[in-house]
C-alpha cells in the first residue's frame, strides 16, 4: 500500500485534528496519539469532539472562535467529527487556516452499513449490560456475545431506533404521545444525511490535499498506525498503541442482519457499500 507518510504529531503545529464521521475509530485513533504524547512526556490537552451549542441560537461564528481558543502552551487534540461544524466550517473555508495550523488528516470507514448501526447495536449492548464488560474466560464471552446475537435476531431493531449520532433529538425523536416518524422519510433522509457528510469530507480531503487514513487498517491490526509515528521511538508507539487497543467481540459481522425487515429493503437501496472493493 502507497502511504504518503505523515506524521500525527508535528511540534511546530498548534496541534492534531482528525476530520472524521461517526462511528468511523475516530475515539480510537485520537486515543492512540494522546497515550504517545503521553507516554513521551509531551504536554498537551485533549479537547476530543468538538460541537456547536445549536439550540442556544449562538452564532457559530462566536461559537468557533471560541472553540479554537485552544491552549498555546499546550499541543491540542480535537476529534472534529460533528457534520454540522464540519460542513460550516468548509462553508466559510476554515481549513485553510487549521491546515497552517495544525496537523490535519482525514479519518474514514470503508463499510459504511457497519458505520451507521454500529451506534445502535453498541446502545443495544449498553442495555444488555455487556459493554466494558471485563469478561473472566474466553468460553464465557463467548457464550455472552452469542446470546446478544440471539436475542437481536430475535427481536429486530425497529428503523426509528436508528440514528446518526448528532440529529437524532432534534429530527427523529417522536415527543411522547405523538406520531412515529414516517419510516420511508426517516430511513431515507437519513441515508441522505449520512452520503452527503462523507461526500463533504472527501470535499475537504480533495481541496486541502490532506492524508486519508481508514479505519480497517487498523481495525484488527492496531500496530499498522506506526507508520503515522515515526518521529517517536518505535517502543514507545507500540506499547501505547498496545495500551489504547480494544475491540468490541461482536460475533456476527452483518449488522444489518439486526435490523427490521424494511430497514434492511432501504438500506440495500442505496449500495452503501459497493465502492469498498474499488478503493
Amino acid at each position: 500500500m502507497d502511504i504518503r507518510m505523515i506524521n500525527l504529531y508535528d511540534k511546530s503545529k498548534k496541534g492534531t485534528i482528525i476530520i472524521s464521521h461517526y462511528r468511523s475509530g475516530g475515539t480510537q485513533l485520537l486515543g492512540s496519539v494522546r497515550k504517545v504524547l503521553d507516554q513521551s512526556s509531551i504536554e498537551f490537552e485533549n479537547i476530543s469532539e468538538i460541537n456547536f451549542d445549536v439550540l442556544s441560537g449562538e452564532s457559530f461564528l462566536t461559537q468557533s472562535n471560541r472553540l479554537l481558543e485552544t491552549n498555546p502552551k499546550k499541543y491540542n487534540l480535537i476529534l472534529l467529527n460533528n457534520p454540522l461544524v464540519i460542513c460550516n466550517w468548509y462553508n466559510r473555508g476554515l481549513f485553510e487556516e487549521l491546515k497552517r495550523d495544525y496537523v490535519l488528516v482525514v479519518l474514514e470507514r470503508k463499510d459504511k452499513i457497519k458505520s451507521l448501526l454500529s451506534l445502535v447495536i453498541w446502545e443495544k449492548l449498553i442495555e444488555q449490560n455487556l459493554f466494558d464488560v471485563e469478561f473472566k474466560s474466553e468460553l464465557e464471552k463467548i457464550t455472552a456475545m452469542t446470546k446478544f446475537h440471539e436475542n437481536l435476531i430475535q427481536n429486530p431493531i425497529p428503523y426509528k431506533h436508528i440514528h446518526l449520532g448528532w440529529e437524532y433529538k432534534m429530527f427523529f425523536e417522536t415527543n411522547e404521545g405523538g406520531d412515529s416518524p414516517n419510516v420511508y422519510y426517516h430511513l431515507n433522509y437519513l441515508l441522505k444525511s449520512y452520503q452527503e457528510e462523507i461526500n463533504t469530507l472527501h470535499r475537504i480531503e480533495n481541496d486541502y490535499n490532506l492524508e486519508k487514513i481508514w479505519y480497517e487498517d487498523y481495525e484488527y491490526n492496531s500496530m499498522y498506525l506506526k507508520n503515522y509515528f515515526n518521529n517517536f521511538g518505535k517502543k514507545v508507539v507500540e506499547k501505547s498503541i498496545k495500551r489504547n487497543y480494544r475491540k468490541i467481540p461482536y460475533v456476527h459481522n452483518n449488522f444489518l442482519d439486526y435490523c427490521d425487515e424494511i430497514t434492511q429493503t432501504i438500506f440495500k437501496n442505496w449500495n452503501l457499500n459497493d465502492k469498498i472493493n474499488n478503493i
